[in-house]
C-alpha cells in the first residue's frame, strides 16, 4: 500500500513538516513522486520511519540515524540490543531513585530509618549506569568482563565513609591538576598517588599496567579528556596521562 505524505504522517504520529524535512536531509525520501507532485511512501519507507521514530525515542541524534538505516539486519540487531541494555540500565536507575525517594519520605515522616548504605546506594548505582552508558564499550575493549564486573560490584558496596573519601580524593586531585605542576615535582607524584588511591576503591587487583592502559584510554577518547578538562581546565587530561605514564611503573 502506498501512502501520501499526510496519510503517513497521521499513521506515524508525526507532522507533515517533519516528513518533508526528513526528505530534504536524505533521511527518508519517498518511494516516488507522482505526476501530481505528491510524495508517496511504500512498505520500505514505513519500516524506515518506524526505525527512525524508535531511534529518536532513544534520543539518538538525526545525524547518527542515517548510517544506522543502511546497516545489515545483523548490525541493526546488535545496535538495538546495545540500546536495549542501556534502556534497562536507565530504568533500573529510575527505579532505584524512586525507591530512595519513597524511603526518604517515610524517614522524614517518622517511619523506618534508612541505613547509611541505603542513603547512598542509588547515587552509586547512578554513577555505574553513567559509566556504562558513556564508556562501557571502551572499558570492555581494554579489560575482561570479570575484571569490570568485580570493579562495579566493589564500587556498589562501598561504605558511606569510603564513598565520601573517594569523592574527596577526586576533588583534591582535580584542584591539584589545575595548578599544572611539572612532571618531576612532588605535586605530580601526589596527583599520581591520589589517582591510584581513587582507582583502588573499585579495583580490587591494581597493577601499574592496568593504570597505564587506563591512561591510554584517556588519551584516545575525547570523552575521557573532557571529563578532566571540563573540571580542571584545558590540558588537564593530557597532564594526568603524562603523570600516570611517568609514575606507574611495574
Amino acid at each position: 500500500m502506498a501512502y501520501q505524505i499526510k496519510q503517513l504522517a497521521e499513521l506515524a504520529g508525526v507532522s507533515v513538516r517533519t516528513l518533508r524535512y526528513y526528505d530534504e536531509i536524505g533521511l527518508l525520501p519517498p518511494a516516488y513522486v507522482g505526476e501530481n507532485g505528491y510524495r508517496y511512501y511504500e512498505t520500505a519507507q514505513v519500516d524506515q520511519l518506524q526505525q527512525i521514530r524508535l531511534y529518536r525515542a532513544m534520543q539518538v541524534p538525526l545525524a547518527e540515524i542515517k548510517p544506522l538505516l543502511t546497516q545489515s539486519p545483523a548490525q541493526t540487531v546488535t545496535a538495538l540490543k546495545h540500546q536495549y541494555q542501556q534502556l534497562l540500565a536507565q530504568r533500573q536507575q529510575l527505579d532505584n531513585l524512586l525507591t530512595l525517594i519513597q524511603t526518604t519520605i517515610k524517614t522524614q515522616a517518622g517511619g523506618t530509618q534508612m541505613t547509611d548504605a541505603e542513603k547512598f546506594a542509588a547515587f552509586k548505582q547512578q554513577k555505574l549506569n553513567e559509566n556504562e552508558h558513556n564508556y562501557g564499550a571502551e572499558l570492555r575493549h581494554k579489560y575482561d568482563g570479570p575484571t569490570l564486573a568485580a570493579a562495579n560490584e566493589r564500587f556498589s558496596k562501598l561504605s558511606q565513609a569510603d564513598y565520601t573519601a573517594m569523592q574527596a580524593i577526586e576533588a583534591q586531585l582535580l584542584a591539584d591538576l589545575k595548578t599544572r605542576p611539572a612532571l618531576d615535582s612532588p605535586l605530580a607524584q601526589r596527583i599520581y598517588d591520589a589517582h591510584k588511591r581513587w582507582l583502588r576503591y573499585s579495583w580490587s587487583n591494581y597493577s601499574a599496567e592496568m593504570h597505564r592502559n587506563l591512561a591510554a584510554m584517556y588519551q584516545a577518547d575525547e570523552r575521557f579528556q573532557s571529563y578532566y578538562d571540563d573540571r580542571a581546565g584545558q590540558g588537564a587530561a593530557a597532564l594526568l596521562c603524562q603523570i600516570i605514564d611517568r609514575y606507574a611503573q611495574d
